[in-house]
């Protein structure tokens, strides 16, 4: 291979508990089709390992990480020399967050100049907004500690804290991304980087989506729900100093985040059989791929496609009409000296004040795991943060819902906000 080959590498970047064996056989199978079909290219596949399992350490820590591994490499970069990242689970997290810091130049990450040899950025189940097994795994990993129990598994106290709903990581950098004076970074991103977020929705566990997702279909990967997984989001923020009792925020305030393309797969999180065709891992690329570019795995073909920019669309089109989203609610008080989470109230009703049973939505079925929950925020003393997940009954061409949300807490002023709420995506 002729040494005057411009450069692409492509950076695996694992989730939580993961190391390189949870990419399966990509290296081998990415380097042979992308090599094969671009031989102007030389195309190096490298995994990127962090140290997962470190009870301390948080996705910045080991964005940190990344770059440190992405800037030993592109020091000698050519003008025309790429990277790439493909990143699964809480991998996608971590990308992100380098990618954002880098662009602001932050200290500990990678000089702004190397995006501009950023080309492709893959997610693969990653948990944006939040993940409903992280917050189970965070209540058992402290109900072990309590117990002074040892759980031999990678998973750090902070990281499952951090991918938890309403956790600072997902707040930071939802904020960061609706912030106006990062616009221009933001606009900078979506001119010069190819983003994609490819989701799971496993129907082989779909007997279980009526604990999961609160409708017959299950819309997850086994553990990142599909509205989470995703990049874009429906908004509304108004922060007051004063307002009169029951001031009421409306519709014209929400806005809508379109920021990458994504498509959806029929595949687990992990599979603990990747190799047989009906329990495919969203990132564990099976050995066959190696020699069939064309082998049906659900995920495979989007990536490499993806990375030598040609165009990709939804190829499974059974999957589709999905109900379920997320509520995702940050409250600001004036004071911290007395917030506490259980005499906050939040209701849901329709727009003209009539019961929400009586509309086309559904929030937190009894039979649902980790349907709603709140948090005090571990960073910010005087912010108290609730999510909801809930559904839409009837599936009318995609539309977005109303609702009218309430919140009051004794010794405040009650507030109430107009919110809409859209199938697949967070609110």
């Amino acid at each position: 291979m002729s040494k005057g080959l411009k450069k692409h590498i492509v950076y695996l970047i694992h989730g939580i508990n993961g190391n390189k064996t949870h990419f399966g056989h990509m290296v081998p199978a990415l380097r042979r089709v992308l090599n094969a079909r671009d031989p102007q290219t030389k195309y190096i596949i490298q995994n990127v390992e962090y140290e997962t399992g470190h009870d301390e350490k948080i996705p910045y820590d080991f964005a940190k990480d990344l770059a440190d591994v992405i800037n030993a490499r592109t020091a000698r970069f050519r003008d025309d020399d790429k990277i790439s990242l493909v990143m699964h689970s809480q991998g996608g997290l971590v990308g992100s967050i380098w990618l954002f810091q880098s662009m602001l130049d932050a200290e500990g990450y990678s000089p702004k100049r190397t995006i501009q040899h950023l080309d492709a950025f893959i997610t693969l189940g990653a948990p944006f907004w939040g993940a409903k097994i992280a917050q189970w795994g965070y209540e058992m990993k402290m109900l072990a500690k309590r117990f002074g129990v040892k759980i031999p598994l990678l998973i750090g106290e902070q990281e499952l804290s951090q991918m938890s709903f309403g956790s600072d990581t997902i707040y930071d950098f939802r904020q960061a991304i609706v912030d106006s004076q990062y616009r221009g970074v933001i606009h900078e991103l979506r001119e010069t980087v190819r983003f994609l977020n490819i989701v799971g929705v496993a129907d082989v566990l779909n007997p279980l989506g009526i604990f999961v997702s609160g409708v017959d279909q299950y819309e997850d990967d086994g553990a990142v729900p599909l509205a989470s997984a995703r990049f874009n989001f429906l908004y509304s923020q108004s922060i007051k100093n004063n307002y009169l009792p029951d001031d009421r925020t409306g519709l014209e305030n929400i806005r809508e985040i379109d920021w990458a393309p994504y498509l959806v797969v029929n595949a687990l999180h992990r599979s603990p059989v990747p190799e047989v065709p009906n329990f495919p891992g969203i990132a564990q690329i099976p050995k066959k791929c190696i020699t069939a570019e064309d082998y049906p795995h659900p995920t495979f073909a989007y990536i490499w496609k993806h990375i030598l920019g040609l165009p990709v669309e939804q190829m499974d089109h059974r999957l589709g009409n999905f109900k379920t989203f997320l509520i995702d609610i940050n409250l600001q008080f004036e004071s911290a000296a007395t917030l506490v989470t259980e005499d906050l109230q939040v209701t849901f009703a329709q727009l003209n004040g009539g019961a929400l049973s009586e509309s086309n939505v559904e929030l937190s079925k009894p039979m649902e795991f980790y349907s709603e929950g709140r948090r005090l925020s571990e960073r910010h003393d005087n912010c108290i943060r609730v999510y909801y997940t809930g559904h839409i009954k009837k599936f009318l061409d995609n539309r977005r819902e109303t609702l009218l949300m309430t919140v009051s807490k004794p010794g405040y002023k009650s507030r109430s906000v107009e919110i809409q709420v859209k199938p697949t995506y967070s609110t």
